[in-house]
């Protein structure tokens, strides 16, 4: 049983002009990719199909929260998470010409299968760091990093400083 059938897309039988639909992410779609499995929460994407006579163009935009790891107190939060992404599709001889926006699909293919594409949205709208908002995080955790935290005192090295004369030369 194919898990992402939801996310599938018939463009066959759609009318020239803009159509809207409406996916979920969720538990069940984050499982089914290796990077984001056990993900909880859930993400709405809103996704508006614009078929012209050559083309189709895909816009999604996406909204939702899901839980994380703060990466400063190690404490779980929910992260809060939007993005928008336009890519376009048509149909063709060769799938070589693939590049980011621009997928091709091959001749008689009926259905998109817009599970990678969200994918890679919900990826590229998870931010490189996760930490709470200044002061939300654990307040045991920012004593620990606090005690921990060299300062200054790293800086003034006595053992760097001649070769620090030799780059500022």
């Amino acid at each position: 049983m194919d898990k992402l059938k939801e996310y599938k897309v018939a463009h066959k039988g759609l009318k020239e002009g803009t159509h809207s639909f409406r996916f979920t992410l969720d538990r069940d779609f984050f499982n089914c990719f290796e990077a984001t499995g056990g993900t909880e929460g859930e993400v709405t994407v809103e996704v508006e199909v614009m078929k012209h006579s050559t083309f189709i163009e895909i816009r999604a935009r996406l909204e939702g929260k899901v839980k994380a790891t703060c990466d400063r107190c190690l404490d779980e939060m929910e992260l809060p998470l939007s993005g928008e992404m336009t890519f376009f599709l048509k149909q063709g001889g060769r799938e070589e010409g693939n590049d980011d926006d621009f997928i091709v699909l091959p001749p008689g293919e009926d259905h998109v299968d817009l599970s990678v594409p969200l994918y890679e949205l919900f990826m590229l709208s998870y931010p490189a760091r996760v930490t709470h908002p200044d002061g939300e995080c654990d307040p045991e955790m920012e004593r620990l990093i606090e005690a921990l935290d060299p300062g200054d005192a790293a800086a003034s090295d006595p053992r760097w400083d001649e070769l620090n004369k030799l780059i500022n030369n």
